[in-house]
């Protein structure tokens, strides 16, 4: 098996990228604009068949990879544990105090079987649903918590994960995207994935 070309330069390179690149960029930092063939703000390079991202953004060129798919001609490294997998597949952020009754009130509908376990200390509650593959968590976000670029600012606000450790399928992404529109549609929660990016529907959390 090939394997896949590591970066030498000062940059990683992908090529042959399908989908709207400054549209998907836009979901990740929705101040950046392309003029010609730069995004300043982010420091990318656009042409026809390849996005170039310097080194630095990791993060930010995996999360391109799969959202628009494409190949590596440069690939950044793999995700550490402290990267990516550290974060679940989707993530909430909920402006205001979110108690865990309330949640577990508008996960019921979704999850009938879901209970609630809260460890205080931790200032965490998380929830259970045994017919369910996915594991959905709750916490207040520390005052200087680096905020995807999407999301403002404010005080106080929780964040929810939902994640499928296993790795999603289309049932699990499409429960957990149905989860969180109605966190978003009830609670004015702003959903972004694993790697910065604003989600729009079921499908954007499983790679191209």
């Amino acid at each position: 098996m090939p394997r896949t070309p590591r970066c030498r330069d000062k940059s990683y390179v992908l090529r042959r990228p399908t989908g709207e690149v400054e549209e998907v960029l836009r979901r990740y930092d929705p101040y950046a604009r392309r003029k010609r063939t730069k995004v300043k703000r982010l420091g990318i390079t656009v042409t026809v068949d390849q996005v170039t991202i310097p080194l630095g953004g990791e993060v930010l060129a995996r999360g391109l990879r799969h959202h628009l798919g494409g190949t590596w001609e440069a690939a950044p490294p793999e995700p550490g544990e402290r990267d990516e997998p550290l974060q679940d597949l989707i993530r909430i952020f909920v402006p205001g105090v979110l108690l865990p009754a309330a949640l577990a009130a508008l996960l019921r509908p979704e999850l009938p079987g879901v209970t609630i376990r809260e460890d205080a200390g931790l200032g965490l509650f998380w929830f259970d649903d045994p017919d369910s593959e996915l594991t959905i968590s709750a916490w207040a976000v520390e005052a200087g918590t680096v905020l995807p670029l999407t999301v403002p600012a404010r005080e106080p606000m929780y964040e929810v994960g939902i994640d499928d450790v296993h790795g999603p399928t289309e049932a699990t992404a499409a429960q957990a995207w149905q989860i969180a529109r109605v966190l978003a549609g009830e609670l004015g929660g702003i959903p972004v994935d694993r790697y910065g990016f604003r989600i729009e529907a079921a499908a954007e959390l499983l790679p191209r």
